[in-house]
C-alpha cells in the first residue's frame, strides 16, 4: 500500500493535533478531603447570615456586630478578620492561629494587646457556626 506525500501530510496534522490532549489528559485532580473539609468551614459568619456567628462579651450577647472572615486550607490554624465585631475596633485581623478539634468544632485563641486594651478571643467554629466570646 502506497502512501501519498498528500496522506503523509494529513496523517502528520492529526497527529500533531492529538498529541496535546494526552498531556493534557495526564494532568492529575486527585480529591483531597483535607481541601474539602476545610472549604465547608471557610467564609463569612454574620448574624442573620447563612454561616451564623454567635458573638459575646464576658459571656453576654452582643447584639450588634457585622461578621468574620475565616479561612483555613488544612483546620491546623486559620485566618480570622474580624470587621466591626470587636467593640472599638472596626477591623482586626489574625493569621495561623491555631485551631484544636474538639468535640463541637474547632476551636481557636487569640490575644490582642495594644492601646491600653487586652483581649482574649475564644471561640469554636464548627458546621455553618461560630461563637466568639470577647474577654477584657
Amino acid at each position: 500500500m502506497l502512501i501519498t506525500m498528500k496522506s503523509k501530510y494529513v496523517i502528520f496534522i492529526i497527529i500533531t493535533l492529538i498529541i496535546p490532549f494526552g498531556f493534557i489528559s495526564c494532568t492529575t485532580n486527585d480529591y483531597d478531603p483535607e481541601d474539602y473539609v476545610s472549604s465547608i468551614l471557610s467564609g463569612e459568619y454574620e448574624k442573620d447570615g447563612f454561616w451564623k456567628l454567635i458573638v459575646t462579651e464576658n459571656g453576654k450577647i452582643l447584639e450588634d456586630y457585622n461578621y468574620v472572615r475565616f479561612d483555613s486550607k488544612t483546620l491546623q490554624t486559620g485566618d480570622f478578620k474580624f470587621v466591626e465585631v470587636i467593640p472599638g475596633i472596626p477591623i482586626l485581623q489574625f493569621k495561623n492561629i491555631p485551631l484544636k478539634e474538639t468535640e463541637t468544632g474547632f476551636s481557636c485563641r487569640m490575644v490582642y494587646n495594644e492601646k491600653e486594651k487586652h483581649i482574649i478571643i475564644t471561640g469554636i467554629i464548627s458546621f455553618g457556626e461560630m461563637t466568639i466570646n470577647l474577654s477584657y
